[in-house]
């Protein structure tokens, strides 16, 4: 089956009365804010209803008088209890280490693109997002519309989407389609508004520095955005099948596959052989070992936060907050590479820190 859904079974756990941040530390440097606003792509036939989020860079100074944002509203941590069978309030005590609304330190640093796994909100990944931010980068993320399982607009009303995960691979391209022309409208709209959704912004973004990733079908949809516009200069796909067309891009740009363990280029997957295979450009696939597909968002650290006794599922598996630091090592390593003159040093083989990371290609 494509790798696209992720699917959490919590039940019976006890009610938290502490505040949990996520992620516990960031890896970077940067203090970093949190934009969220609503932006419609009314050239579609049915207009694009995006809620969109944008992690920043800021400075210590100027977050001095703004709070930490809630990981998520109320209206969507009361879904998310529901959702992930937790008792109420459960969701509510998660504390992002963004703050709300702050000043942006820097409108120069590169800008990176996030489309979620199908049926999945963007929130499920805000802990990535905000790490990847606090190492100099502009995270921008964003719900697809009609296959998110539940968005909340700022006007308060809701959309609910339920996705059919048993399909075959080709009945996700036009949802992949569909969300590649989301994320160029969004860098298009950026291009010409950021300053009005960025407090403190004075500078135009630095749009030749724009990179794209994803998780699940989001990790095939930053290669279709690749394909469609090469303002996109550098791509990751985390774990996500490629339905056509994108399996066959044939990219130049540089391109990197992170996968669980068993999903490696030359395993159950075509789509992944294929793609990797069409790939023309600087490339490497790795694999983590002691993961599942659903490592690469936030949802394994939420399991083992808000059930202290442990999840079965998890056993022998790595913790979420091992995952959220071997993640961002990697995809900051490698933006880093294309964007800020790094050295790219961990793509030169096995690395003594991440020993569960293998080199497939």
């Amino acid at each position: 089956m494509a790798r696209f859904k992720i699917s959490l079974i919590l039940l019976g756990l006890a009610a938290l009365s502490r505040s949990i941040f996520i992620p516990p530390t960031l890896t970077g440097p940067l203090p970093i804010g949190v934009v969220s606003y609503e932006l419609n792509n009314t050239s579609m036939d049915p207009v694009r209803d995006l809620m969109v989020s944008i992690y920043y860079p800021s400075s210590e100074e100027k977050c001095k008088n703004y709070t930490l944002a809630p990981d998520f509203s109320p209206v969507f941590a009361a879904w998310t209890d529901d959702w992930l069978g937790v008792p109420n309030g459960s969701d509510a005590t998660m504390i992002q280490r963004a703050y709300d609304s702050p000043p942006i330190d820097n409108s120069q640093y590169p800008v990176l693109f996030f489309s979620p796994g199908y049926g999945n909100s963007r929130l499920f990944y805000n802990g990535a997002a905000q790490d990847i931010a606090s190492n100099g980068y502009i995270v921008v993320s964003m719900d697809h519309p009609n296959d998110t399982d539940f968005t909340v607009y700022p006007d308060g009303r809701t959309a609910s989407y339920a996705e059919n995960d048993t399909q075959p691979l080709e009945a996700y391209t036009p949802f992949m389609l569909k969300r590649a022309s989301d994320i160029i409208f969004i860098l298009d709209h950026l291009e010409e508004n950021a300053d009005k959704a960025i407090p403190g912004l004075e500078e135009p973004f630095d749009t030749s520095k724009v990179g794209v990733l994803g998780h699940s079908l989001g990790g095939a949809t930053a290669s279709q955005v690749m394909a469609n516009d090469t303002r996109f200069i550098a791509g990751i796909n985390m774990d996500g099948s490629v339905p056509p067309p994108a399996e066959t891009s044939s990219l130049t740009s540089p391109f990197l596959m992170l996968a669980s363990q068993g999903h490696g280029i030359y395993e159950f997957d075509q789509s992944w052989t294929t793609f990797w295979e069409s790939l023309a450009g600087w490339k490497h696939a790795l694999r983590v070992n002691q993961t599942v597909h659903h490592h690469y968002s936030d949802t394994l650290f939420l399991q083992i936060e808000l059930r202290p006794d442990g999840f079965p599922a998890n056993d022998g598996l790595l913790n979420g907050t091992y995952m959220f630091e071997l993640e961002s090592a990697y995809v900051v390593d490698f933006f880093d590479l294309w964007f800020k003159g790094g050295k790219g040093e961990l793509f030169e083989g096995p690395s003594a820190k991440w020993p569960e990371v293998i080199f497939d290609g």
